[in-house]
């Protein structure tokens, strides 16, 4: 049995309600026999006769009652979903889900998510953090994000890749510690990073590498905001995103260019069908302005 088509029911509700298939025509904007042609259609699906003549109108039978009945409550839902269609499309509704580095979720994520919100607050956002890119990838491949924030050194080909202002970093000290070479320093501090296996400690030991420097001591967290405040505290140095230099500052931090270093590429990621969600294509459009 073939199942009722919005167009059927809409023409049995309209019946319904004038008692007659020409006011029904009329009121649907169809020709009479397209209207009886859906009509007879119905009937052959659910196998019941629905209509039968009454005086120069039609009445329906006991059977098209009932149906006549689900029909507008099932007429009712798919107006409601296609509000709430509506709605998503022209984000006045929907949800994204951003994951990404801890470092960049922490440092970029406001500047990215910030404007969006603004024009478009009925989107509900959700961020979480993943500790290494194979993990931001995993998210975005078993449908856990909708978009990631990390770096852009070897993309996978089955994801696309939005590419943001390269990310670089700073080393922050004591403001005591005057113009003292950051070689120096990391020969004779603390260092203050993240555990073994992080994005940010596996730059923070390629400046080492680059500079020659083996420090001194090495005091670990996975607190990445507290990362300043503590290396200021132990006086000691830590190496982190340049978005972190106006809160070492606040600090009486001394923030220390790090010389020679590359260029971090980040970027955004997504899946090839990210952009049917809508505020997906939202937020990239906010992005570029």
């Amino acid at each position: 049995m073939s199942r009722p088509s919005l167009g059927q029911m809409e023409a049995l509700v309209a019946v319904a309600d004038h008692a007659s298939v020409t006011a029904a025509a009329d009121e649907l904007g169809v020709s009479q026999p397209s209207l009886t042609r859906r009509l007879q259609g119905l009937e052959q699906a659910l196998g019941v006769a629905l209509l039968r003549p009454s005086g120069r109108g039609v009445e329906l039978t006991h059977a098209g009652m009932v149906a006549a009945a689900a029909a507008r409550r099932a007429l009712t839902e798919v107006s409601v979903i296609d509000a709430l269609a509506e709605s998503v499309r022209t984000l006045a509704a929907g949800s994204l889900r951003l994951t990404g580095l801890p470092s960049l979720i922490s440092s970029l994520a406001p500047d990215l998510v910030g404007p969006f919100h603004l024009a478009h607050p009925g989107v509900t956002l959700s961020m979480t953090t993943e500790e290494d890119p194979a993990a931001v990838v995993a998210s975005l491949r078993e449908g856990r994000a909708d978009l990631a924030l990390c770096a852009l050194d070897g993309v996978p080909g089955d994801l696309v890749a939005v590419e943001l202002p390269s990310q670089r970093f700073i080393a922050v000290a004591p403001d005591a510690v005057g113009d003292r070479p950051l070689r120096e320093l990391l020969a004779d501090s603390t260092l203050v990073t993240l555990p073994t296996g992080t994005s940010m400690r596996a730059t923070t030991e390629e400046v080492c590498r680059r500079l020659g420097a083996r420090p001194a001591r090495v005091v670990t967290t996975t607190q990445r905001d507290g990362l300043v405040r503590l290396a200021l505290a132990v006086g000691g140095v830590t190496v982190v995103p340049d978005a972190f230099a106006e809160l070492a500052v606040a600090l009486g931090g001394r923030c220390i260019a790090v010389d020679d270093q590359p260029a971090r590429p980040i970027g955004l990621l997504h899946t090839a069908d990210a952009l049917r969600n809508p505020a997906v294509a939202g937020l990239l459009q906010t992005l570029r302005g």
